[in-house]
Parts: C-alpha cells; structure tokens; sequence
C-alpha cells in the first residue's frame, strides 16, 4: 500500500515501550512477536539516542542481499539491539538476515530470525538481509536497542519500510459504493502497466495472474485490506522475475466480497 513516507524513525525513549536490554533476545518491537521492554527495564532517558541503521533499501530487488551497517553517532556504545525484517501483510518472517560484522543471528518463539551483537557494548558493525523472493510485497525492519548502560542509557526504536521492485501500491482511503476491477491501463503493454480496483469490505485479498492455460503466473497479496481505492504497478514478469511472453493474460481479484476477471495483453 501507499505509504506517505517509506521512513518511519521514532525515539521511544521515554515512552512505555522501549529496547531490549543485553540479557534479553526477540525484543525487536515487531508485531505478534515479543514486543518490545517497558522502562521497568532500563533507565529512564538520560540523553537522546543516536543510532544510525543504513543499507535497508526502499525499493528492494527479490533475492538480492543488501548489507545493513549499524552504528551510533556520537556519545556511548550500543549496549545491545534486537532486528527483525517482517511482511507487511501478516508480520511472518521476511528474506533472511544473516551475521556480519559483530553481529549474530538468534531464533526463539515468535522471532524465529533475528540479528543482534556478538557481544554487548559494541560502536558499530553490520549484518546481512537477503530479500523474500517474488511476490512479498511490502516489508517493515523493526529495530530496537539500548545505548549506553541500564543505569545510564536511552532506549531507541527505529521502524523502517520497503517495497518490492516492479510492485509499486498505491493506496487511497476511501469508501467506495462499488466493488470493482478496473482495466489495466496501458493495455496491451510492453512495459509494465497499473491494474486499479475498488474495495468496500476490509479483508485478506490476493490478485493472481494467469496464462491462457489457467497456470498462476504471479499473485500478489495485501493482508488485512482496508476499503479504498488501489492502483497495482506490474511489470510483465513472472514469480522468479523473468519477463513474460507477448500473448494473452487474465488477472483475477479474489477478496471476501467476491471475485473479479479481466483480461490483459503484453506486446514485448
């Protein structure tokens, strides 16, 4: 879905909820994972956090790996943080993240992939992610972590988003009286092309497309879809990212309010 901005950075450091601390594994903040600590555990803010996380692209390639560097921008170490990448849609795992530079992977309930430091009170270092293959749509990195110590420190959460190459959303809220598939436009199309339908009815959907054979060629799906108006970018390529033969395609919405067929053609 659309979102205003791809960057969302949010100092929690005198809010209720706040970082793990160096004793504690799977506190990354992500959803229906293991939340985050409160300030029953650390300090109360003693000054303003400065860690920095770069290298989580906005746009990523499926498959591709991406090195994410992690430091803090002046004043004590990071005592220690807990990462997890999610997909938007229902908070599963996303890609993989893998140990680096002072960094190593852990896996408990809830946070079966997580990335923390080797060892506590570190001033840099960096990890792996390599990016769910096609089809994941939108994926949220949620960070969490402590600066300096418990009896002196500042807790700090960073929640950062990215979206799949060649699946740009766009989201309007809205409430439409119609349940509607559009036509793709441009159609046919060399390129890529925008498919746009309407939804009245919050719920789980999934837009599939198919050869004239009937065999799902790529789907798309948005957990939890709220009624609105979206517009879907496709580039004309298959699950694995390979380009699509010129020829006839049907694209079909299925949500809870039922399900919708068009048809669409690719001219390479």
């Amino acid at each position: 879905m659309h979102r205003n901005s791809l960057i969302i950075f949010t100092l929690l450091a005198s809010a209720g909820i706040l970082a793990a601390s160096s004793s504690y594994t799977g506190y990354s903040g992500a959803p229906a994972a293991n939340g985050t600590c409160t300030n029953s555990c650390h300090a109360q803010s003693s000054f303003t956090p400065t860690c920095e996380l770069t290298g989580f692209p906005e746009i990523y390639v499926p498959g591709q790996q991406y090195t994410i560097t992690l430091r803090h921008n002046g004043g004590a170490s990071i005592n220690q943080f807990n990462c997890s990448v999610r997909k938007s849609s229902d908070s599963t795992i996303a890609g993989l993240l893998e140990a680096g530079e002072a960094t190593t992977a852990y896996s408990i309930t809830n946070e079966t992939n997580g990335i923390h430091w080797t060892e506590a009170n570190t001033d840099s270092g960096a990890f792996l992610w390599t990016a769910p293959e096609i089809g994941a749509g939108y994926v949220t990195l949620y960070w969490a972590g402590l600066q300096g110590s418990r009896a002196f420190g500042a807790e700090q959460q960073l929640v950062i988003e990215s979206t799949e190459e060649g699946n740009r959303i766009d989201y309007v809220p809205d409430l439409p009286t119609e349940f509607s598939l559009a036509q793709n436009y441009p159609n046919p199309f060399n390129s890529s092309t925008t498919i746009g339908f309407q939804l009245t009815r919050q719920g789980d959907i999934v837009l599939e497309i198919s050869n004239i054979l009937g065999q799902k060629v790529y789907g798309i799906a948005i957990g939890n879809a709220r009624p609105g108006q979206y517009r879907i970018g496709w580039k004309g390529i298959d699950a694995t990212g390979r380009r699509l033969p010129s020829g006839l395609y049907f694209y079909q919405l299925l949500t809870p309010e039922g399900n919708l067929t068009r048809k669409l053609t690719i001219l390479n």
